[in-house]
């Protein structure tokens, strides 16, 4: 359903996680949404930080996270 890349954020200088979806399937890129719009809420030292979320060129959701 989806894969996690590193990344470097170039403005702020740092290793990023970026996590994307992989399906096309709008079920699976909900979901996804979902998923990123309930880790942005929280706040745990387990959990870690999101800090952006968009849709890449081809209309696909992704979301950027502090690499642990």
């Amino acid at each position: 359903m989806g894969r996690v890349v590193e990344a470097i954020d170039n403005e702020r200088g740092r290793e990023v996680a970026i996590k994307q979806v992989l399906s096309i399937d709008e079920t699976d890129r909900a979901r996804f949404e979902r998923e990123a719009r309930i880790t942005a809420r929280l706040q745990h030292p387990g959990i870690v930080p999101l800090y952006d979320a968009g849709r890449d060129a081809e209309g696909k959701p992704f979301y950027v996270m502090k690499k642990v």
